[in-house]
C-alpha cells in the first residue's frame, strides 16, 4: 500500500483553501482600510493639537477679550468671519509651516536622515500642503483641519476635539472654496 495523497485529495484541499481565501480577502481589506482611516484621523487630531499650540504663540499679543461667543465661519476669501464681520484673530496655516516652526515632527521616509515627510497613511501622499485654520473662541485657542473633501471630514468628525470638547461640524474644501458641514 502506497503512502501519500491522491490527486483528487490534493485538488480538494486546494479548492477548500481557495474558497477560504475568497471569503476572507474582502474582510481583511475592509479591516486594513478602516485602520488606515483611523490612522489618518489620528494624524488630523495631532495636527489640530499642534495648530492650537502654534496659535497660542501666534496670538499671544492679541487681546482675547474682544472676541464674542458667536460661531466662526469662513468666507470664500479665506477670512474668518463672525456673522458678517471680518475677524483678525484667525490664521490659515499649512502642516508644512507647522513642521518648519517645530510644532509637528516629520516622519523619516527614506534611507537618508534628510528625507522627512508628513504622509497620509491611506495613499502615502504628502500632507504638508494641507491647511489648518487657527482661531479664538471664548478666549480659547481653537483649530480646525480643512479636509480635502466632505467625505474625509465625515470620517474623522467623531475623533476631532476642538477647544477641549467634541466638535461635530467640520470644514472641507471644494476647489478653492472652504465649506462648512453645518
Amino acid at each position: 500500500m502506497k503512502k501519500g495523497f491522491t490527486l483528487v485529495e490534493l485538488l480538494g484541499v486546494i479548492a477548500i483553501l481557495a474558497i477560504l481565501i475568497i471569503i476572507a480577502t474582502p474582510a481583511i481589506l475592509t479591516i486594513a482600510k478602516k485602520n488606515k482611516d483611523n490612522m489618518y484621523c489620528k494624524k488630523v487630531k495631532t495636527v489640530i493639537k499642534a495648530a492650537q499650540l502654534y496659535g497660542e504663540e501666534y496670538f499671544q499679543n492679541i487681546d482675547k477679550t474682544v472676541i464674542s461667543n458667536e460661531d466662526y465661519l469662513i468666507d470664500d476669501n479665506r477670512l474668518c468671519v463672525v456673522g458678517s464681520n471680518t475677524i483678525d484673530h484667525c490664521q490659515i496655516t499649512t502642516i508644512g509651516s507647522l513642521a518648519e516652526r517645530g510644532f509637528l515632527k516629520l516622519e523619516k521616509v527614506g534611507k537618508s536622515a534628510y528625507e522627512k515627510e508628513f504622509l497620509d497613511p491611506r495613499d502615502f501622499k504628502t500632507m504638508l500642503n494641507e491647511e489648518v485654520m487657527v482661531y479664538i473662541v471664548n478666549k480659547r485657542m481653537n483649530a480646525q483641519f480643512l479636509f480635502k473633501s466632505k467625505k474625509d471630514g465625515e470620517k474623522c468628525t467623531d475623533s476631532v476635539e476642538v477647544g477641549g470638547g467634541r466638535y461635530k461640524s467640520y470644514y472641507y474644501k471644494e476647489g478653492s472654496t472652504i465649506m462648512s458641514s453645518e
